[in-house]
């Protein structure tokens, strides 16, 4: 009976959790990305009348939009590293790095 293939730490998760931390850094500039613009239109120094304030209705709900959005992107990354092994087999972690 031959041993099984070889354990290796999985390149799969090592580049989620990379992704994970770059992305963290990001995530507070993402979420208020629209949030200057946002204000700057509600304050009606920059633009006034009927047009305008539809535009800023338009922006507010883009810009709650957005943040829901980025809120997500953290929690779905935590879960796919979660669903990854720590380790695969050699073969596996060389069609990772292969792009199979």
């Amino acid at each position: 009976m031959t041993d099984p293939e070889p354990k290796v730490p999985n390149p799969r998760k090592a580049d989620l959790v990379r992704l994970r931390g770059d992305l963290a850094k990001e995530v507070d500039g993402f979420r208020d990305a629209l949030k200057r613009p946002t204000a700057d239109m509600g304050s009606d120094k920059v633009w006034v009348g009927r047009n305008a304030r539809a535009w800023q209705q338009e922006l507010d709900g883009r810009n709650r939009r957005l943040r829901d959005q980025v809120d997500k992107l953290l929690p779905v990354i935590d879960a796919a590293i979660r669903n990854e092994p720590d380790q695969v087999s050699r073969s596996d972690a060389r069609m990772y790095h292969q792009g199979a």
